[in-house]
């Protein structure tokens, strides 16, 4: 449940993320008045490891990233950069045990404004496995 901690950190103090985005990276939702380009990142799913008598130690979680700009060329470059900084990343993040991330997938979007006007999105897929204490 603090996995949106982690991957917060690791995006924020990533430099090439930082140069195209700054700290213009959200959870879950950005508001309308958004600056372009940024990031908005969502947990889609938790699987914790079943054990017998206590608390799962080890989750497993989805994550999804969105990668928003006016342009195509932007919004590939932003996702190129955060796949590249979350992907076999493994550490402690904001007190959060990240024992591994792992790229999955991506998709190409488009979000119409209007009849010529829109925005570019890119949708990263990753696992992440973190510990639990």
């Amino acid at each position: 449940m603090l996995v949106g901690k982690a991957i917060y950190s690791i995006l924020s103090d990533d430099s090439p993320v930082g140069a195209i985005i700054a700290d213009r990276i959200y959870p879950n939702v950005a508001k309308q008045s958004s600056a372009f380009p940024f990031a908005v990142y969502t947990v889609t799913g938790d699987s914790p490891t079943v054990t017998k008598d206590g608390v799962s130690d080890l989750d497993e979680n989805a994550i999804l990233i969105l990668c928003y700009s006016q342009t195509y060329s932007e919004a590939s470059d932003l996702a190129d950069k955060v796949r590249t900084a979350l992907d076999r990343v493994n550490g402690t993040y904001e007190g959060v045990v990240v024992q591994g991330i792992q790229y999955l997938s991506y998709n190409d979007d488009f979000d119409i404004k209007d009849d010529n006007d829109g925005v570019y999105v890119k949708s990263l897929n990753f696992r992440i496995r973190l510990i639990n204490s």
